[in-house]
């Protein structure tokens, strides 16, 4: 299956980034345990997609 990625690319976009936050995610979202994840400011969906 492919892996989708961000839909719009634009400066402040947060692809580069996205390592770093993986360190903050909740426990339960890495291991994907979380069924449901809302992203109010989904931007270009860089952090939504990963």
């Amino acid at each position: 299956m492919m892996k989708a990625g961000p839909f719009l690319k634009w400066v402040g976009g947060k692809s580069q980034l996205l390592t770093q936050f993986y360190d903050y995610y909740p426990p339960d979202l890495r291991n994907h345990k979380i069924k449901k994840y809302f992203e109010p400011f989904v931007g270009g969906g860089a952090v939504f997609f990963e």
